[in-house]
């Protein structure tokens, strides 16, 4: 199969290993009925089916039902065995398949955006979703109806083993499920891998293997990790029911904590609505910066706005993180980018445009950009709306380190980081240091989203929640911290900031900064070592 077509059906083959271990798992008896929701090509059927011949049974595909929506892919998987369908799985739902009860249901689900899933199935899919009390809406991608509608077609005792997006961790389109998941579910198993499944594919996947009203039920979600599918062979029944289940996590709280060690896990707990522990949102506010409908008209270098003779109708703006060296942006910054021929000036005329300025906007209009959807929806489509400049900027897409940095030279942000506005009364430049913490960088990792790319990225509902050890009282050498994040040094800074916030400030011991630090460096690197893969 094509990646153009992989990229339209949202999916790729499954790895035999992988089709084979969930099969085995999922299917314990030889009079075990089997779906399998979305066959493609039939991997997940030729390994139901040898399961099912293992445990003596002698018209396997009798057993496995598989059903597909396109043609081609049905009529392959129809000729590895089984009973199979072509057609819409959701559709089939309301027309028969769902009248059943299954006692092992495996597969792949395609991943699939909402703008790309098409109306005539989204619909009956996100109807099931409403019938089953959820409420998709448009971040739903389409494995979230597959794995909820399966969930419900499950036996008394079924088991249900499915690769799906490691995004379940994390993505809040998804809170309802793990909430569900968790209620409906005497083992939740999840297998994850520090390699990536899908060759071409950037998206991080994971196994996950439900068992209900389980004989040796955990209280929590077990994490199995592996290397890739080839090491799926050394894991059986045995080895994963020997793993102890972490306990049940805060609804509030995503799933990637499940990757942290216990002890933190309590510690998390203790300090969780702790006084000496803020909010971020009661130290600051935090939203998106200018969207300018074109960047590359209107955040230009100081070479393109003196060529057309448009100084002055340019004002300071910062468009990437890397444009910050330090804890604070100061004039001597901003003059160092403008040598370097950064695109640190936001064209932003006012009044009675000069003659070199309407030039320039009408090159603007010859290139198309007054069609772009940003700028036809304003009048003049050239004067792009800005508010209140912020006070700071917040890393909005993040690599090692998150970031609060203050803004001396009053610049304003194109969205690509978020601008933030200090609380009445707050001293800023603590703020910033303070937030350099083991712990704020903890709930950083366990906040954010990441995706396949390592990068952990911040709405500013995100960014309004994270918790910083904070207090009036605190005082930092702003001008010491500001050097060591210029020099490099920024894991110097957070034992400096671990020393004054969560040692000193909340009276936590040496061992217990340990384990957030370490928590926070183990969720990092987990986060990093995607994007070197």
């Amino acid at each position: 199969m094509t990646d153009l077509v992989n990229k339209l059906r949202g999916g790729y083959y499954t790895p035999g290993e992988v089709a084979r271990f969930i099969c085995d798992w999922a299917i314990t008896s030889e009079d075990a009925t089997v779906l399998e929701p979305s066959c493609g090509d039939g991997s997940f059927v030729v390994a139901a089916v040898k399961r099912l011949k293992e445990l003596g049974v002698h018209d396997a595909s009798s057993l496995v039902t598989g059903v597909e929506l396109y043609e081609e892919e049905a009529r392959k998987a129809a000729e590895k065995g089984g009973r199979i369908v072509c057609g819409d799985f959701f559709s089939q739902c309301r027309n028969g398949i769902g009248a059943k009860r299954y006692d092992a249901i495996v597969g792949n689900p395609p991943f699939i955006r909402y703008q790309d899933f098409e109306e005539e199935y989204r619909s009956v899919a996100f109807d099931l979703m409403r019938d089953y009390g959820f409420a998709p809406n448009r971040l739903t991608n389409i494995w979230l109806p597959f794995l909820v509608v399966c969930c419900h077609l499950l036996s008394d005792r079924g088991r249900l083993g499915m690769v799906i997006p490691a995004e379940l961790f994390q993505v809040k389109y998804a809170a309802e499920a793990r909430q569900f998941l968790m209620q409906q579910f005497d083992n939740v198993n999840v297998v994850t891998f520090s390699e990536l499944l899908f060759e071409g594919a950037q998206q991080e996947v994971v196994l996950l293997l439900l068992e209900r009203n389980a004989t040796n039920s955990g209280a929590g979600v077990r994490i199995i990790e592996e290397v890739n599918a080839k090491s799926l062979a050394r894991l059986g029944r045995k080895e994963i029911e020997s793993i102890k289940p972490k306990r049940k996590l805060p609804e509030s709280m995503k799933w990637q904590a499940y990757y942290l060690d216990s002890k933190v896990l309590d510690l998390l707990a203790e300090l969780n609505g702790h006084g000496g522990v803020k909010p971020s949102s009661e130290l600051f506010d935090v939203n998106v910066g200018v969207v300018s409908g074109q960047n590359s008209f209107f955040v230009i270098d100081l070479e393109t706005a003196t060529r057309n003779h448009i100084e002055e109708a340019c004002t300071p703006i910062i468009s990437r993180s890397f444009q910050l060296s330090g804890l604070a942006l100061t004039n001597e910054d901003f003059e160092r980018q403008l040598e370097m021929q950064r695109k640190v000036l936001l064209f932003l005329p006012d009044g009675e445009l000069t003659k070199d300025e309407a030039s320039y906007i009408k090159f603007g209009e010859a290139e198309g950009f007054n069609g772009n959807f940003k700028c036809r929806i304003r009048t003049p489509w050239y004067r792009v709306p800005t508010s209140w400049k912020p006070d700071a900027f917040f890393y909005r897409q993040v690599g090692a380190y998150p970031r609060i940095v203050i803004n001396e030279k009053q610049a304003h942000t194109t969205d690509t980081l978020h601008k933030l506005r200090f609380t009445d009364g707050i001293d800023g430049r603590s703020v910033a240091v303070a937030f350099n913490n083991s712990l704020t960088f903890l709930m950083s990792e366990l906040t954010g989203r990441s995706y396949g790319g390592g990068v952990l990225t911040f709405e500013p509902s995100e960014a309004r929640s994270l918790p910083i050890p904070f207090d009036d009282g605190i005082s930092f050498d702003f001008e010491r911290a500001d050097e060591l994040v210029r020099s490099g040094k920024t894991d110097e800074l957070i034992s400096y900031v671990d020393a004054v916030v969560l040692r000193e400030h909340l009276g936590m011991t040496s061992q217990e900064i340990a384990l957030v630090r370490d928590g926070w460096l183990m969720l990092r690197n987990r986060r990093l070592a995607r994007k070197k893969r």
